[in-house]
């Protein structure tokens, strides 16, 4: 997520996960209660509280500078005394929530209907607060994958609500003939990656390594070094896995 100055939006990278199941994961509590074979009119009535309640839950994320609260207690006070499966509806709606509360899409316009094989589905429109915009992803022929993770993409936490990451101009790399890719990479998304266990140690089992939108297929990390005098930046060399010195 970047911020601007006064009077200018705030960018955030939109998830790819479906914004109705996720809808559907956090209300599944309230929907097993109801039944399935509930009438559609009250599963409807249910999906719109749940709909009401991650609304909100956005609205007042503490990602937010400024945080509108407001609808979130609005609503806490109106659950009051409801119960689902035992306990505080409202409390199981925000555990339900909770694994998604990075996720900065509204439900902007939502209808649930039945299919002709008689499913029912949720499906979603997808809004933003005010003063937010999608990040619009640069080029994939000028990112750096490791791992699946394109590394202007990885996330250093910085403390339980915010973290840090890179813009793609700040990772470079390039592939030699013999196939060996040299990678730099700033230290500390590196390190994430080393944390996460993306990136496997010297000599460890291959990764996938795309760069500049080609893709390398398995390779072995070799060597890691800094790089020159810059020791924020690591150099990451690999080679294909089936190569000389990059026999896993």
């Amino acid at each position: 997520m970047t911020r601007g100055y006064a009077n200018s939006w705030t960018s955030v990278r939109l998830p790819e996960a479906d914004l109705a199941e996720l809808v559907l994961e956090v209300g599944a509590p309230l929907l097993s209660e109801l039944g399935s074979r509930a009438p559609l009119e009250q599963a409807r009535e249910v999906l719109a509280l749940v709909v009401s309640f991650w609304n909100a839950s956005v609205r007042a994320s503490k990602r937010w500078e400024r945080r509108r609260v407001k609808e979130l207690n609005e609503l806490k006070k109106q659950l009051q005394g409801q119960k689902c499966h035992g306990s505080a509806t409202f409390d199981v709606l925000a555990e339900r929530f909770n694994p998604h509360w990075l996720d900065p899409r509204l439900v902007e316009d939502w209808s649930y209907d039945e299919d002709s094989m008689g499913a029912r589905r949720l499906t979603c429109t997808v809004g933003l607060p005010d003063g937010v915009r999608a990040e619009v992803p640069p080029p994939v022929d000028k990112r750096i994958a490791i791992g699946g993770v394109f590394l202007d993409e990885v996330r250093i936490r910085l403390d339980r609500t915010s973290s840090l990451s890179f813009p793609y101009a700040r990772h470079s790399g390039a592939v030699a003939e013999d196939g060996t890719a040299t990678v730099h990479a700033m230290m500390p998304a590196a390190l994430q990656l080393f944390a996460e266990g993306r990136l496997q140690p010297v000599g460890g089992p291959p990764v996938d390594v795309n760069v500049s939108g080609r893709a390398l297929g398995p390779m072995v990390l070799v060597e890691v070094r800094s790089a020159g005098e810059r020791h924020d930046v690591a150099t990451l060399v690999f080679k294909p896995r089936t190569s000389p010195g990059g026999t896993a």
